[in-house]
């Protein structure tokens, strides 16, 4: 490789120009050009097997955000026979219909979720979408933000009467601190969502080979763990329908109230089993079986013909009682936790 260095003249040097007024002339320079020894190539980095999780699904963060409706009450308004400071006491800020819809909104559009994806692997919101449904995924969470969008928007045109109710039933609890602008208010509510990657930095080979080849041996361990995760979380999911399928199935006691047969006995179930090759990332082939065999068992039933065939419950419930032992072996232990890429 050849560089390119400035050097000063030397005391050898012929002198161009002569100090004037006593200010020395600018010293001139000259380019040389060294040639020097071919670097030596940093390490090569270790070819890894990190599982291709990653090559399957991808990670979906979704936010779902609405403003606090609880706040602690003022001591001085607590009467009882107790020191205050051992003592604590909220108050709810708005009773309203509004809210009570758009947090159960919520719980709808994380139902939808974990029936698609696989929550919970690496934090609370964080879930790994399939490659296969990602379209599906991505066109149901713009309708949910849609509707949602819509029932915050009743919510706010009905805030400013409902804080005047507010101020009626908390009378000297009520404080208008608590209730911001009908603008900053309608802000609070968010739902965002994003998709993101896990992945050891590229940038860190630049600083230390040895700090990647650590990492990167680190991430290994953890996608492992991921793939163990992932499997078990669907194993324990099937388990789940199943028992209660059985359970529902089972014949009544004598001195029981007969049981009812919902319509999502059958649809949790058949939901499952549908989405099942989309979401079996680890080609877990022992549950495949299973579900294959829940498929065959299920075709055609719905929950209308439960509840008129007596036939049906006794035949279906020898059936998924067979499953069930077969998922028992497979279920060694549900996950214990959340897969977390921080230190704990």
């Amino acid at each position: 490789m050849t560089t390119t260095t400035l050097e000063a003249p030397t005391a050898t040097s012929k002198a161009t120009k002569v100090e004037k007024n006593g200010v020395p002339p600018p010293v001139e320079l000259s380019v040389a050009h060294v040639q020097e020894p071919a670097s030596t190539p940093p390490p090569a980095i270790p070819t890894t097997t990190t599982p291709d999780l990653f090559e399957k699904a991808i990670c979906l963060a979704v936010s779902l955000r609405k403003p606090g409706n609880r706040r602690k009450l003022s001591a001085s308004l607590v009467d009882v026979d107790a020191d205050k400071d051992l003592i604590s006491a909220q108050k709810i800020l708005l009773s309203c219909e509004h809210l009570k819809t758009i947090a159960h909104y919520d719980g709808e559009i994380r139902r939808y979720l974990y029936t698609r994806c696989l929550p919970s692997l690496f934090k609370e919101g964080v879930y790994l979408v399939p490659l296969g449904m990602v379209e599906e995924v991505e066109a149901k969470l713009n309708a949910f933000a849609e509707t949602r969008k819509q029932l915050v928007t009743a919510f706010v045109a009905a805030y400013p009467s409902l804080i005047e109710e507010a101020q009626k039933r908390l009378r000297a609890a009520f404080n208008q601190s608590d209730y911001p602008s009908t603008e900053r208010m309608e802000a609070n509510f968010r739902m965002e969502w994003r998709y993101i990657a896990f992945s050891v930095p590229g940038t860190l080979k630049t600083v230390s080979h040895e700090m990647f080849r650590k990492e990167q041996e680190k991430a290994e361990r953890q996608w492992a763990e991921a793939l163990d995760e992932v499997r078990a979380l669907l194993r324990t999911h099937l388990s789940e329908l199943v028992q209660h399928l059985v359970d529902r199935l089972s014949g009544n006691n004598k001195n029981a109230k007969p049981k009812v047969f919902k319509n999502t006995l059958v649809t949790n179930m058949s939901e499952f089993l549908e989405t099942f090759d989309a979401r079996n990332l680890t080609d877990d082939t022992e549950l495949a079986s299973v579900v294959k065999r829940a498929k065959e068992l299920l075709s055609g039933v719905d929950a209308q013909t439960l509840r008129t065939s007596a036939a049906l419950r006794t035949s279906l419930h020898e059936g998924f009682s067979n499953l069930k032992g077969t998922l028992d072996t497979l279920v060694v232990s549900k996950p214990s936790r959340a897969i977390s890429f921080e230190e704990e």
